[in-house]
C-alpha cells in the first residue's frame, strides 16, 4: 500500500504549556497561522474538525472535513484525520506533539501520514503545498510564542 509523510519541526523558546495553550486556542489561529488561519472544532476526539486550509497564497481556501483523533494535553498531542471513500482508498492522519527541551524550550513535531491507493495522486498535486504549509506553521508558531 503506497505511504508518505509530510513532516516539520521547529525549536521554541518557550515552554511546552505555552505552546500548548496556542495549540489549542483556534480562536487565535487567524493572528499567527498562515496555513490553517481557521479552524472550527472542539477538539474532542471522535468529533468533526473543519480546516480552512490555505494550500495556495492567493487562492481560496480550501475547506477540509476531518475527525479529531488525539487531544491529549499531558502528552501535548493533538491529532485529526480523515478517510476518503476507504482507507485503501486514502487515509490520511495529522498529528503535532510537543516535546520538552532543557531551559524550558519546546521542540515542535508535526506530521501528517498518508496511506492508500491515491498516495501519489495527492503527493503528485499537494506535496509541496503541505510541505511549505507545515515549514510556515512551524515557524509562526516558533515566533508567536517566543513573542507572547
Amino acid at each position: 500500500m503506497p505511504r508518505a509523510i509530510i513532516e516539520a519541526s521547529s525549536e521554541i523558546d518557550a515552554p511546552p504549556e505555552r505552546v500548548w495553550s496556542i495549540l489549542v486556542d483556534l480562536t487565535s489561529y487567524a493572528e499567527w497561522n498562515p496555513f490553517t488561519p481557521r479552524i472550527d472544532a472542539s477538539l474532542r476526539v471522535g468529533e468533526p474538525v473543519v480546516l480552512h486550509v490555505a494550500m495556495t497564497p492567493g487562492r481560496p481556501r480550501l475547506v477540509q472535513h476531518e475527525v479529531c483523533t488525539a487531544n491529549d494535553a499531558s502528552k501535548h498531542e493533538l491529532g485529526w484525520g480523515t478517510t476518503m471513500l476507504a482507507r485503501f482508498v486514502l487515509h490520511a492522519n495529522r498529528v503535532q506533539r510537543l516535546e520538552p527541551l532543557p531551559g524550558g524550550r519546546t521542540r515542535y513535531y508535526t506530521a501528517d501520514e498518508f496511506e492508500g491507493l491515491l498516495v501519489p495522486v495527492v503527493m503528485w498535486l499537494y506535496r509541496s503545498d503541505i510541505q511549505r504549509g507545515f515549514d510556515g506553521v512551524a515557524r509562526a508558531l516558533k515566533a508567536y510564542a517566543e513573542r507572547a
